[in-house]
């Protein structure tokens, strides 16, 4: 059967891309990717379009028992003043035991959409495709995920084992949130995602020169797209490379790599269990997600943010709305949101230098 066009009936037992972020052995990732849109005018009837939704796919308002999505009711609109983004009710962690995996928070002008998934349940695309029902009213399917690959080669993983990859050199100080930082950007030519991660990389590396923490190796996770449809499918591949390497060229060879990772296809939770005390060895530099052009009518832009987590706790993304805008965010666990914003200009300078 082709996932796309499975019914996802509630009760569902959690995929194999689900299992693998519940069982991960990181007690501080939350799992929360966070969207953020730009509306060209205020979004109205919220909530009828969230039953809507909901009736088209079920896991919107769905509750997790037992490793199993069941049903329930959907999510209500949260309404806040000013923006989003920010704002401590849109990234907060999901009880997904007693509340939907979906949580959308509008400002008060209306003007500004926040779409927050729990990763279990939703990917990037996903929340496009949750963010295009709920402002034109387009209905998606759901989508499960397809038959595992063959697992990728352990090798790597036993090399950062022996020797991480290092990190992005955090701000000193506790930080209690999360920073966010956005930006329009201009992207031409090909190897746009390899073309991004140069640019992040090089970036990072300054980041860190500055402050005395040379980067030899970086850690790259580059987050790969799905079947369509609203679900969690999303795959990645992760490399390991030196700041003088080809990176657009090495990216590119990843991204056309059939083999997955391992934890995707498969999860055992008594060995994902007994990988906590090392877990942050595993960890990469940066997450870099290239989202992809979309067309969404009513939005002007959309910022999005994965997943921040690891030792390092920083990932880069772009999106772009046709005929709109396309962004270049930053989400880091570890930095204040001023080192944020300025990791964040000095990677779109570099890409704006970049030859494309």
């Amino acid at each position: 059967m082709d996932p796309a066009d499975h019914t996802a009936a509630l009760p569902l037992p959690a995929s194999r891309h689900a299992l693998a972020l519940l069982r991960f052995p990181d007690p501080r990732t939350d799992w929360v990717v966070v969207t953020v849109a730009t509306l060209s005018q205020p979004l109205t009837d919220l909530d009828a379009a969230l039953e809507a939704l909901h009736a088209s796919v079920p896991i919107v308002g769905a509750r997790l028992r037992d490793e199993v999505w069941h049903a329930g009711s959907a999510p209500t609109p949260i309404v806040v003043e000013g923006d989003p983004l920010g704002h401590p009710a849109l990234d907060r962690a999901f009880d997904l035991g007693e509340e939907p995996p979906l949580r959308v928070v509008l400002s008060a002008d209306g003007l500004r959409l926040g779409i927050a998934g729990h990763h279990a349940a939703f990917d990037g695309l996903a929340l496009v495709a949750v963010l295009r029902a709920l402002t034109s009213g387009e209905q998606p399917k759901p989508v499960t995920s397809p038959p595992p690959g063959e697992a990728g080669s352990k090798v790597p993983l036993l090399q950062r084992l022996a020797r991480p990859a290092d990190r992005v050199a955090p701000t000193p100080g506790v930080w209690p949130r999360d920073a966010y930082a956005t930006r329009t950007v201009t992207v031409t030519g090909k190897g746009i995602t390899g073309q991004l991660t140069a640019a992040c990389v090089r970036a990072v590396v300054d980041h860190n020169a500055d402050r005395d923490h040379p980067i030899r190796k970086v850690g790259l996770t580059i987050a790969i797209g799905g079947p369509a449809g609203v679900g969690n499918v999303a795959s990645y591949r992760r490399i390991d490379v030196t700041p003088s390497d080809p990176i657009p060229a090495l990216v590119q060879e990843a991204l056309a790599s059939p083999d997955e990772p391992g934890e995707q296809v498969s999860a055992p939770k008594a060995l994902m269990a007994l990988l906590e005390p090392v877990v942050e060895r595993f960890s990469d530099t940066i997450l870099v997600s290239n989202l992809g052009r979309h067309r969404v009518p009513g939005v002007e832009r959309l910022d999005f943010f994965p997943v921040a987590r690891g030792r390092s706790a920083v990932c880069f993304a772009s999106a772009a709305i046709e005929g709109g805008q396309t962004t270049l965010t930053l989400r880091a666990r570890d930095l204040s949101p001023g080192d944020a914003r300025r990791l964040l200009d000095a990677a779109c300078a570099h890409l704006a230098s970049s030859p494309g």
